[in-house]
Order: C-alpha cells, then sequence, then structure tokens
C-alpha cells in the first residue's frame, strides 16, 4: 500500500445556534409524563449518552402538547432557513430527569440536521457547547436549537434538585 497523503484537519464550517424562551410551557405535563415515561418497559435509563433517566426516544413524538412548542420552532427553521432548503421531520422526541450524579457525555446528533432541549425547571446544570464556546443554562421554557454535528454535555450534577427537559432530532427527509 502506498499513501500519497493524509488529511486530519479541522476546518470552519456552518452551524447553527439559536437559544429562546416559551412563554408558556405546561410544564407539570410534561414532567408527570417524564415520571411515567422513565418508569415504562422500554425507557432508556442509564443506557444512552444520558447516564441519567429518560424515557424512550420516541416518547412524545406523537403528543400534541410536544407538537404545541415544536411548531413554532419549525417555523423559525423555515422562516430564517435554517434547514438550507432541506426537506425535515422530526424523528424523535424525548424527556429526562437528572439527578444526584447525573450528567451527559460529550457527544453529537450527527444524522441530525438540527437538535434541540427544552428546560423544563430552573436548575443549575448547564449544557455546553464546547466547540462553539456556548452554554445553556436550565431555565423553565428556556430552549436550544442546534446542529446535530456540535458536540454538548453536561457536567455531574452535585445538587439535590431534580432537573427535567425535553429534547429532540430534526433529520433529512
Amino acid at each position: 500500500m502506498k499513501v500519497d497523503k493524509i488529511l486530519h484537519q479541522t476546518i470552519e464550517r456552518k452551524y447553527v445556534f439559536v437559544t429562546g424562551k416559551f412563554d408558556d410551557i405546561p410544564n407539570d405535563y410534561f414532567i408527570s409524563k417524564i415520571e411515567e415515561g422513565i418508569t415504562a418497559e422500554n425507557n432508556l435509563n442509564y443506557k444512552t449518552n444520558l447516564n441519567s433517566s429518560m424515557t424512550s426516544y420516541d416518547y412524545f413524538i406523537n403528543d400534541q402538547e410536544m407538537l404545541k412548542l415544536l411548531l413554532p420552532i419549525f417555523d423559525l427553521i423555515e422562516k430564517n432557513n435554517l434547514h438550507d432548503g432541506v426537506g425535515f421531520y422530526l424523528e424523535s422526541a424525548w424527556g429526562f430527569k437528572m439527578c444526584f450524579g447525573d450528567y451527559t457525555v460529550k457527544h453529537s446528533h450527527l444524522k441530525s440536521i438540527l437538535a434541540g432541549t427544552i428546560g423544563l425547571n430552573k436548575h443549575e446544570q448547564t449544557l455546553y457547547f464546547p466547540q462553539i464556546n456556548q452554554e445553556v443554562k436550565s431555565e423553565l421554557g428556556s430552549f436550544s436549537l442546534f446542529s446535530g454535528f456540535l458536540d454538548h454535555y453536561n457536567n455531574r450534577h452535585l445538587g439535590e434538585s431534580v432537573r427535567y427537559g425535553l429534547s429532540f432530532n430534526i433529520v433529512p427527509k
């Protein structure tokens, strides 16, 4: 075998990063549903990049309240061409509960064009995006929408309070 060249470098790349806040969010509804989902047989507790309790990936995919939150985000994506003209759909939507010692491993959502999170309560645990030097605080109704290739993580939670949230993936058609 003869190798002529190997390039293993970093290049600049266009990305999407949006943060905002919903004015009114039925957090009690979602927290109750998450509590149900993390006890369901198909839960993903401590089986994914979230080292915490979580529902199945499709748990909120057809949930009307979740769709009420996501439809304005879809409008934002289309209005601002954050999808670069690529058709898209919601592939997965799940909920999670972070307790003492829980954290999120640094990871990305490579097959997603966009991914997002929605905070269901105020909490000291922060979501970090090291490649772009950004962070998102957990607040009631706070949301982030970001390019699926961006790495993100949470540090281990050392407090007694519980953090609840929603996450979702948007993939190309």
